[in-house]
C-alpha cells in the first residue's frame, strides 16, 4: 500500500466513530507538536452526485466541517459533514499522525482506527441481520 494513500484510507473511519473515540484520538493528538494551520470551522459545499444514468448533477449545499494541521513537514486535512469541528480535528490529526515519525504514537492510532473499525463492522453487521428479518418475498 502506498504511504500517501494510507491516511485517507484509515481515517476515513473517523466520520463514523462516537465521541468518546473522537475525544481519545485527539488525547492521542496532544502528545504530538502538531501545528494547527486552519483552526475547525464550519462551511458549505456543494454535492455531486451521479444519476441512473451516470450524469452528474449538483444535488445541493452539504454543511460541513474541516480543519487542517502540520507535523513534522507533513499536512493533514480533514473534512466531515455536518457542524462536527472536534470530529474534522480529529480526522486531520489521524492524518498527519499516520504519516509522522512517532512509531508509537503512529501505532496507537492505528490501533484505536482499527478498534473502531472492528466495532461498527459488528454494528453493521448486526444492522443487517434486523432488516433481513424484515424482508418480504412475493413468490
Amino acid at each position: 500500500m502506498n504511504h500517501r494513500q494510507e491516511p485517507k484510507h484509515c481515517t476515513s473511519i473517523v466520520n463514523d466513530m462516537p465521541r468518546e473515540s473522537i475525544r481519545e484520538l485527539l488525547e492521542l493528538a496532544e502528545k504530538a507538536p502538531i501545528n494547527i494551520v486552519s483552526t475547525p470551522k464550519a462551511g458549505l459545499n456543494m454535492m455531486h452526485v451521479l444519476d441512473a444514468f451516470d450524469s452528474e448533477f449538483l444535488l445541493g449545499e452539504v454543511l460541513v466541517s474541516s480543519a487542517e494541521v502540520t507535523l513534522d513537514g507533513n499536512r493533514g486535512f480533514g473534512m466531515v459533514t455536518g457542524d462536527e469541528p472536534e470530529r474534522s480535528l480529529a480526522r486531520a490529526c489521524a492524518e498527519v499522525l499516520l504519516v509522522g515519525n512517532d512509531e508509537l504514537l503512529k501505532n496507537r492510532v492505528k490501533n484505536l482506527l482499527e478498534r473502531e473499525r472492528q466495532e461498527l463492522r459488528e454494528l453493521r453487521r448486526h444492522e443487517e441481520q434486523l432488516i433481513a428479518g424484515t424482508k418480504v418475498s412475493f413468490n
